[in-house]
């Protein structure tokens, strides 16, 4: 009773300290044990707490003026120290794991504006339950914008506008979040090498090219235009080899496939994957097997954008997910002019909420804001409708503050590895 007590009250010391912008006391406590995907009644998720300081205050606790925040502050209202301290914080947090997405609970049914003095009572009022932090980051942000543009308010929101939106890159920023340990490299060179042997291999993937316009990720080529990448592919069908005890323990759908006789792939011990690549599923075993892609001598080259987003599809449609985890976060470092579109599509079609959010920051980024806004009136004949519905939500969120947001014999070579 007496350790449970004490594990409570470490807790809420976190909490605390989250909601304070207290860098260098979380830094310096006991996180083994803090769920970074929780969510409090009083303080909504880690990042709501690190954004908005305490959300729901006990009576003890409350203040006459909204401004305080009750002593906890936020980042909006804090002074240059403290913004800098808490911005750190969300990147430490960012690190942790910590997710902005998780919503505020219902309980935390509160608003919040900011001003005071500067004539805050007549500001736009945001809301935290049932939302996430980043929902509520850009809901404050839409707020003092809307603030800045009444000429009847002539207070400087210079330094509030440019923490809100350093926050902003941070949430939006894809960093890894899934648990990991440290494996020794000779681990790893072992999976490589059951990859590598077929004499023990059960089961074979048929490959047939993609064609181009079926392709889940058209208008994405490997490293040239459309008709080049058509040049390149080979028609002929390619047989790849695999284990079927690997192949079911990583995906609950292959395991059903195979081990139904019912099933043509349980029969034949074969699954014949269209429209995709050779590149596409070897790099796709090379993630179940090793975690890693990986290459041989001088030669080591990253995947194409167009061979990560097949890769991405195949593996959410074979549920795959921690590849899908590792092939969405790749791609989102990924994004570029040329590829925002293709991710863009893939990202709403298969629900990538990481994935979409690193799309929609790229797209309102000043230098892009022209094209997406030629491809949210369909001006792109590369863009999908689903893509032009949510740019234009996006981009009219952005103009006027509506809601839109949502890897034989002799010496074998010796390898390097990397992470996506």
């Amino acid at each position: 009773q007496r350790i449970l007590m004490r594990g409570q009250a470490a807790t809420r010391c976190i909490w605390e300290a989250l909601a304070m912008g207290e860098e260098r006391a979380v830094k310096n406590m006991d996180l083994s044990a803090f769920d970074w995907h929780s969510s409090h009644d009083s303080f909504g998720s880690p990042l709501h707490a690190i954004l908005f300081g305490k959300l729901i205050v006990s009576h003890d606790e409350e203040s006459d003026t909204n401004e305080l925040n009750n002593g906890f502050d936020d980042l909006i209202n804090a002074d240059h120290a403290e913004r800098n301290a808490r911005l750190e914080l969300l990147r430490f947090a960012m690190r942790s794991g910590a997710d902005p997405h998780i919503v505020a609970p219902k309980q935390c049914d509160v608003s919040r504006w900011w001003g005071g003095e500067r004539g805050g009572d007549s500001m736009k009022p945001i809301s935290f339950a049932g939302r996430s932090a980043f929902e509520c980051l850009l809901a404050a942000k839409r707020s003092i914008k809307l603030k800045t543009q009444d000429p009847s308010d002539d207070a400087d929101w210079t330094d509030e506008l440019k923490a809100v939106d350093e926050a902003v890159d941070i949430l939006s920023r894809p960093c890894c979040t899934s648990p990991t340990v440290p494996v020794h490299e000779d681990v790893v060179a072992t999976w490589e090498t059951v990859l590598d042997d077929s004499s023990f291999a059960d089961v074979t993937i048929r490959v047939v090219p993609a064609t181009g316009s079926d392709s889940p990720c058209r208008g994405i080529t490997n490293g040239g235009s459309v008709q080049d990448n058509l040049e390149d592919a080979s028609l002929d069908v390619v047989e790849v080899r695999a284990h079927s005890a690997v192949l079911g323990a990583a995906s609950s759908v292959l395991k059903a496939m195979l081990s139904t006789q019912g099933m043509k792939e349980g029969a034949q011990r074969a699954i014949e994957v269209t429209d995709t690549s050779v590149q596409t599923v070897r790099l796709l075993l090379s993630l179940v097997y090793t975690g890693s892609i990986w290459a041989t001598g001088s030669d080591e080259e990253e995947p194409s954008f167009a061979t990560l987003l097949q890769a991405l599809d195949l593996a959410h449609r074979w549920q795959l997910l921690h590849v899908v985890q590792l092939l969405e976060q790749a791609g989102a470092r990924r994004i570029d002019a040329e590829t925002f579109e293709a991710a863009y599509d893939v990202a709403l079609r298969l629900e990538l909420p990481k994935l979409l959010a690193a799309c929609r920051s790229f797209a309102t980024a000043p230098k892009m804001l022209s094209k997406a806004r030629l491809a949210a009136r369909g001006n792109a004949s590369t863009v999908t409708a689903a893509v032009r519905a949510d740019l234009e939500a996006l981009l009219n969120f952005e103009g006027d503050g509506s809601a839109a947001s949502n890897a034989g014999t002799g010496h074998a070579t010796k390898r390097r590895r990397r992470l996506l």
